[in-house]
């Protein structure tokens, strides 16, 4: 593994509040729950690709090769199939198999939604389901639609949001011929998804569309009807760019809305790992690979960028209203790489990144990074360890890569949004994988400046 050398800060996050880094660790968040989800043994599959929601008493976890349903209060299993049984059960029986799924819990339509695509390479479908009421064990409504009318592309890495009148799926179209790389949308109107016998009659699939390579349409946790967003990077350009699905729900088009001017950042390099293993990759993109939020009339992401040397998050608040970036930090450590990031954010500002790391002497681990918004200016705590791993991983593909992720999943709890959960991968044995499902319990306000307080006391009492 290749050396960085010591640096005088073991932690550097962009934009902090003074007394943060003063406080005990608690002062971030508590870690609640805390249980592992699913191995590699259990999925059959490489990568995972770790997902997961939460609603009002249950975790649904949607991997590939695995569904599976825990108590919120317990982390009891409750519910357990293959990805595909879950489709076939829910009515939708994929074309060889299911693969890149994606989970959400709506709070204002008390509904889980699912997504994922089938026939890996061949002309392929979405998979498009919907939990029938706010407990997914009372079962799911699922569709398959046609990802391509003219079947000379196949739908990869679908991304998944919705807003108060919408469900919408974005994915990657490959080129079946000679047809360039191009980008389709589904959108699906939230009143036929929640009717009693739900429907995908009224779908429209946009394609060859302008929403930029590999857009996450946004999850509006702010309730907002049409336009719905979506944001991708420009790669090797200063800026991010914002399209939206406009017209209405059952006739809509996609159009350009804007660019968040922001400097261009290099890809992430592969993550170190002990042993003389491959290094894990990163997939080397900038790209968001995990759900953009809109929150208080800001969108809030992260993505994967390289920073002295290292495997490093940015996180960005972007304003609504005019697409200004309002802030952005670099979350890094020199003697650790963080990948496959995923961002929540609540109505006070409380911020939860949860992301894998590993580094010469760490082996893959979960970890997850607390930040807090005072003024405007959120300040992140240093990176709190979740689960650590405990071997080395190396499982190489066809072309020798030591494939990790694809992307993770950080969430607020419907029921309280002080309540954060993230859904992380670790190694969890030597050439072995497990998912980690984390429970972090933010603090109000006031405890963390009576933290801060007792903190400050102490040093002088202690000098």
């Amino acid at each position: 593994m290749e050396a960085r050398g010591d640096f005088a800060r073991r932690a550097t996050v962009v934009a902090f509040v003074a007394f943060l880094p003063a406080l005990p660790a608690l002062a971030g968040a508590q870690i609640g729950l805390n249980f592992t989800g699913t191995s590699i043994f259990e999925s059959g599959y490489l990568p995972p690709d770790t997902m997961g929601a939460v609603g009002s008493g249950h975790i649904v976890e949607l991997i590939n090769g695995r569904y599976r349903v825990y108590d919120k209060a317990t982390g009891s299993r409750l519910a357990d199939s293959s990805l595909d049984d879950f489709w076939i059960s829910g009515g939708a029986a994929p074309v060889r198999y299911a693969f890149d799924p994606r989970v959400l819990y709506d709070p204002f339509a008390q509904r889980y939604y699912g997504v994922a695509v089938d026939n890996h390479r061949g002309a392929n479908g979405f998979l498009v389901a919907v939990s029938r009421t706010a407990n997914p064990l009372d079962g799911w409504a699922a569709f398959r639609l046609d990802a391509d009318t003219a079947d000379d592309h196949w739908a990869d890495f679908p991304r998944l949001g919705f807003d108060a009148d919408g469900v919408y799926v974005a994915a990657d179209m490959y080129a079946l011929g000679t047809a360039p790389q191009a980008s389709n949308v589904l959108v699906l109107p939230k009143s036929d998804l929640l009717a009693p016998t739900p429907t995908v009659a009224r779908a429209t699939l946009l394609e060859d569309t302008a929403v930029g390579t590999t857009a996450q349409p946004v999850v509006s946790l702010d309730n907002t009807p049409l336009p719905q967003s979506f944001w991708s990077v420009m790669s090797g350009f200063d800026g991010l760019l914002r399209t939206t699905v406009t017209g209405t729900i059952t006739a809509p088009s996609v159009g350009l809305n804007g660019v968040a001017l922001i400097a261009s950042a290099p890809p992430p390099p592969d993550a170190d790992q002990p042993g003389s293993g491959t290094n894990l990759e990163t997939n080397n993109s900038t790209r968001f690979s995990s759900n953009v939020v809109l929150v208080e009339g800001s969108f809030w992401a992260v993505q994967n960028i390289a920073h002295e040397g290292a495997a490093a998050l940015r996180w960005l608040q972007i304003r609504a209203a005019d697409n200004a970036v309002l802030q952005s930090g670099t979350l890094y450590d020199p003697l650790l790489d963080f990948y496959y990031p995923s961002i929540a954010v609540n109505p006070a500002g409380d911020v939860v990144i949860g992301a894998s790391g590993s580094g010469e002497s760490q082996f893959a681990s979960a970890y997850a990074f607390i930040g807090h918004t005072a003024d405007g200016v959120t300040a992140f705590d240093e990176p709190l360890l979740l689960k650590a791993g405990v071997g080395t991983y190396e499982r190489l593909d066809s072309i020798g890569r030591n494939r990790w992720g694809d992307y993770s999943a950080t969430v607020v709890d419907p029921e309280d949004p002080r309540v954060f959960w993230t859904f992380q991968e670790w190694a969890s044995g030597t050439d072995a994988y497990s998912t980690q499902i984390t429970q972090l319990i933010v603090p109000e306000p006031a405890t963390i400046l009576l933290l801060a307080a007792g903190a400050v006391l102490l040093r002088r009492r202690t000098r």
